[in-house]
């Protein structure tokens, strides 16, 4: 057999060649392929996640509503306290007041009492008081209103 270095060189060439080609066209199939996996695990992996903040909410929805109704709660019995504080508080003005006005009244029938006492019948005050009170059922009520008459013009 005769060597021919030449040929052999470029018959190695022509064979490197080829299997560079067909390991480059294996290894493009294999990046498409790893891409391919690659996407669909993250596509997985997404979904996965999207599943269990899901999961999560929805075991967070009860505990979610149960603080809800709990507020709710807590708002319904602030403002109940709150009309019952000023509920009381108005109570307790109208009984101030209407003790107030009992002090007053009791005051007005004594000061009506010492007025009747010290009053001479045959004054001239004393002769109009006469005729004036014939309207009412007592001198003592003629007198009360009289004096209110009075307290409250001056």
């Amino acid at each position: 057999m005769i060597d021919h270095p030449q040929e052999d060189s470029n018959l190695d060439d022509l064979i490197n060649q080829i299997k560079h080609q067909h390991n480059n066209k294996e290894k493009k199939s294999m990046d498409t392929s790893n891409y391919q996996s690659n996407s669909t695990d993250n596509l997985l992996e997404q979904f996965k996640s999207e599943l269990k903040q899901q999961q999560h909410s929805d075991q967070n929805q009860p505990k979610i509503n149960e603080n809800l109704q709990q507020f709710k709660q807590q708002l319904q019995q602030k403002q109940e306290e709150k009309i019952e504080t000023i509920t009381h508080q108005n109570q307790e003005e109208i009984r101030y007041t209407e003790q107030r006005k009992q002090q007053q009244q009791k005051l007005l029938i004594r000061q009506a009492e010492q007025w009747l006492k010290s009053l001479d019948e045959y004054s001239d005050e004393g002769l109009w008081f006469e005729s004036f009170s014939h309207n009412y059922p007592s001198r003592l009520e003629a007198a009360i209103d009289y004096l209110a008459v009075l307290n409250a013009s001056s």
